[in-house]
């Protein structure tokens, strides 16, 4: 898995790439941008409510494991949404070639 600054590196390079944005091209991104913000934001949620849930039926080891499994499949979630906004930006980026 790529870290997040060799993720950001990438899409710089790219950006550079294709040369200058349209205000529609930069308007789509823009509305890409929040989209996957706001999937991410309600993924987050989820996984904390589902966490407070089990907080009050398990304790100690089982708990933390739990918390873990969860965590890394948001982490892994994440990623996903990261991936798959990248290559609709990039599509949106591709328009003007």
């Amino acid at each position: 898995m790529k870290s997040a600054l060799e993720l950001a590196m990438e899409r710089t390079a790219s950006m550079q790439e294709s040369g200058p944005l349209t205000d529609e091209q930069r308007s789509k991104i823009s509305e890409l941008e929040k989209e996957y913000q706001a999937k991410i934001a309600e993924m987050e949620i989820m996984v904390e409510a589902r966490i407070n849930a089990m907080a009050s039926q398990e304790v100690g080891a089982a708990f933390s494991e739990q918390v873990g499994l969860l965590r890394e499949e948001m982490g892994k979630e994440k990623a996903l949404f990261e991936k798959e906004k990248a290559a609709k930006i990039q599509a949106v980026r591709d328009e003007a070639s």
